[in-house]
């Protein structure tokens, strides 16, 4: 028999069939056995999820093909993230809730009516380890390819007996990134890693608890694993210029970029929690309350090579980090009552009031260098289709009017920023009614208002850059207010025990804002964005409980959908009127009448179209705007009906293992499990360019463990991606060089790890 999975989907334990809505629950223990160590791989054992993470600025989840996509540093999150209780508003947080790790749930569909703002594509709820008054941890040490290194460590302990416990848990990793830079000769790209959380669980009475939750976490790495994905004929001779070793495979782990990029990151998060047991009030029964007060921040600064080449035509870096900072407080109301009117046997409630703040500094100094960006001029003008003395008579001209020659060595910098402050207020809550011993229905609403304060800017000391690139100087300042209203009905039919029919429809919202950091005025401020979702799903278990089977068909209509666009020169965030998805999700957990082996495995449609889109990005080689875009429209292209990017059609997954007995005497034994991930092909842009296509993928990974039957110790083997599959997480087009492209990829060979495992004190 399955053990029962319990999960916090709504803000209450309820095991997995209880909840009526499409969730999936990942534990913890078979992160560990698989080597997982970030989201990136955790959830593709989840149908229609996507999380990609090729270092902390371009970080992104998506659900049912819909989230905010790389690059969007300013840009709130479509899915929601969430990690022992606390909400955080930018997804690079993601990854510091995977170490010592009790379970993952992932949620699906808006999730605005208990969760709030910015959930309109789902939710990953990571739940981690909590203290315990026995005495006890554990210590990882593992080996990796590239001289990879892994450290993880945690240890639980009484503090005061049974009344005050403790938790801490460090993670540090290294390693080289595969990545070799021909540019700078001897630069290899690699990172160090290191987490450190605490957690203490006080019960001043039997009726009290009380919680704190910290950690911080610190990330260095060098480089920023961009290469060279293609390039014309042109560019490879203008880059040999300055490295003759310049090259356009971006799978042999070579790349040539003349700039120090870097990339770092620091986060820090703090939270207090409380449990009060109020027992029975008026009408309520079993009543408890919740309150939560937090605060987190994270610093992300970066240097990236402008052009991704050896020539020294310019870099851009962050003034100062990119900074976010975030407080929120919540108090909720949980108890049971009478059914309303007599009608049914009993009702659940769950009442709430949240307030947050928000701030974010996203800022830019974009350095260009006259003599690099004039050898870059024969693919430039390429680029645009123009001959090379076309392109740069009229700079030329330009520079012999302010005073410059060109070969002085001249360098201009372009600053450029957006400042953006929220106050967040919002009221909640959730009905459940149970109408009989079989049928439960939901009514939950959430009502919330929101003032965005935001500052824009972007600013030369010279005329330059609006030739070069269209830099336009400007300062923009306003304000924003938005209403929120997300409401959420269910209902679940439990016949028997083993079975739930479940169906729902549910509204969720996200944030409008200010676009940037952006060199011109095109796009300064994005609508919110609304979805409406349907459900219908069924839950089981099956074969006297030895089969779990969960599957939910479900339709999605986005309304202002927010796309952020790279059109070669800048990033900006821009809506489009109507975008839908529809698809189904399968997941299953078997215990076949073979008492050595599991079986788990998911499935997942999904297809997602554009509306009536008809001014969309387009590609390099399309200089038109079409008439109905309007005066000085930027190039566009009619996109109406086509797919989104990032979104796989089809998702799948299969994990069968075997355990078996090596020396049982010594009550030693072994496990070995195969996984067969399956990812269908998507694009990697808005413009839907072929180049950025991503092929289909199928990766098999293989684990083998060793230890005795009380879990004292383990040593357990991974290799990762047999099949040698080639995958792309990011593909750009080259800034400025139209036909040229750069993409962050993931390594095509074998990944070898060994982790060695230790755990000791109390054994759970």
């Amino acid at each position: 028999m399955l053990e029962e999975v319990v999960v916090t989907a709504q803000k209450r334990a309820q095991t997995l069939q209880e909840v009526p809505m499409s969730v999936s629950a990942l534990a913890g223990d078979m992160a560990a056995e698989a080597a997982i160590v970030d989201a990136q791989d955790l959830v593709q054992y989840t149908p229609n999820v996507k999380f990609t993470a090729s270092n902390p600025q371009y970080s992104s989840t998506m659900i049912r093909g819909f989230g905010s996509p790389p690059l969007a540093r300013n840009i709130e999150p479509s899915v929601g993230l969430v990690i022992d209780g606390v909400s955080y508003g930018r997804s690079t947080f993601t990854n510091d809730g995977v170490f010592d790790l009790q379970r993952l749930e992932v949620l699906r569909g808006p999730q605005g009516t208990l969760f709030g703002k910015n959930t309109i594509a789902g939710v990953l709820n990571f739940t981690t380890v909590p203290p315990s008054f026995d005495f006890g941890g554990y210590i990882n040490v593992a080996e990796e390819r590239l001289d990879g290194k892994r450290y993880e460590a945690a240890v639980s302990f009484p503090l005061v007996e049974d009344k005050l416990a403790a938790r801490i848990s460090w993670r540090m990793r290294e390693k080289y990134l595969g990545l070799y830079n021909t540019a700078r000769n001897n630069e290899k790209e690699e990172y160090e890693d290191e987490s450190v959380r605490l957690r203490l669980d006080y019960f001043p009475t039997e009726l009290l608890e009380l919680n704190l939750i910290a950690f911080t976490t610190h990330y260095e790495g060098v480089g920023n694993g961009f290469q060279h994905s293609y390039l014309t004929e042109t560019a490879k001779q203008t880059f040999r210029q300055s490295d003759p070793r310049v090259e356009d495979d971006e799978f042999n782990e070579t790349r040539s970029a003349n700039a120090p990029t870097f990339a770092s990151r620091d986060s820090d998060s703090v939270a207090l929690k409380m449990n009060l047991d109020t027992g029975d009030f008026l009408f309520f029964r079993n009543g408890s309350i919740d309150a939560l007060a937090s605060w987190a921040r994270v610093d992300t600064p970066f240097l990236l090579d402008t052009d991704f080449s050896p020539v020294n035509s310019g870099f851009f870096r962050t003034d100062g980090p990119d900074r976010y900072k975030q407080q929120q407080l919540e108090l909720r109301y949980s108890a049971d009552s009478e059914p309303l009117f007599g009608w049914g046997t009993a009702m659940d409630w769950t009442l709430g009031l949240f307030a947050g703040r928000a701030e974010s500094k996203v800022s830019q100094s974009n350095f260009l260098v006259l003599d690099g960006f004039i050898a870059l001029a024969p693919l430039i003008a390429e680029g645009r289709g123009v001959p090379v003395p076309a392109f740069l008579g009229p700079l030329f001209s330009l520079l012999g009017e302010i005073g410059i020659t060109p070969g002085d060595g001249e360098d201009f910098v372009i600053e450029t920023f957006v400042n953006v402050k929220s106050e967040t207020y919002a009221v909640f809550g959730q009905a459940d009614w149970q109408l009989s011993d079989s049928v439960t229905a939901s009514l939950g609403l959430r009502l919330g208002r929101e003032t965005i304060d935001g500052e824009q800017s972007n600013y030369s000391d010279s005329i330059v850059p609006s030739i070069t690139n269209g830099s336009e100087n400007y300062y923009e300042k306003g304000s924003i207010t938005e209403d929120e209203f997300s409401p959420k009905v269910a209902i679940s039919w439990s016949p028997i025990d083993e079975l739930t029919v479940f169906g729902n429809v549910s509204k969720g919202y996200k944030s409008g804002g200010f676009s940037g950091p952006v060199i011109h005025t095109r796009s300064l401020r994005y609508e919110p964005e609304e979805a409406l979702s349907a459900e219908v799903g069924v839950k089981t278990r099956l074969f006297d409980q030895s089969l779990e089977l969960n599957a939910t068909a479900y339709t999605m209509q986005f309304n202002d959908l927010q796309l952020n666009i790279f059109d070669g020169t800048a990033i900006y965030t821009t809506n489009v009127d109507e975008a839908e998805s529809w698809g189904v999700e399968v997941d299953f957990h078997w215990l076949p009448p073979l008492p050595w082996l599991t079986l788990q495995g998911s499935l997942g449609f999904n297809e997602t179209r554009y509306g009536d889109f008809p001014c969309g990005p387009t590609t390099w080689d399309d200089d038109d705007a079409l008439p109905e875009c309007g005066q000085n429209a930027a190039p566009s292209q009619d996109l109406s009906g086509k797919e989104l990017p990032y979104n796989p059609e089809m998702s799948a997954s299969l994990m069968p293992t075997i355990r078996f007995p090596v020396v049982p005497a010594w009550g030693i034994g072994g496990m070995f499990a195969l996984d067969v991930i399956h990812q269908g092909e998507h694009f990697l842009d808005y413009d839907l360019d072929e180049k950025t296509k991503q092929e289909a993928t199928t990766k098999i990974n293989a684990r083998l463990a060793l230890g005795p039957e009380d879990k004292r110790w383990a040593v357990i083997f991974n290799a990762k991606n047999l099949t040698e599959e080639q995958e792309r997480l990011l593909v750009l087009d080259a800034i400025l060089q139209g036909g040229n492209y750069v993409a962050i990829t993931r390594p095509d060979e074998v990944q070898y790890s060994v982790d060695f495992r230790y755990n000791f004190g109390h054994l759970d």
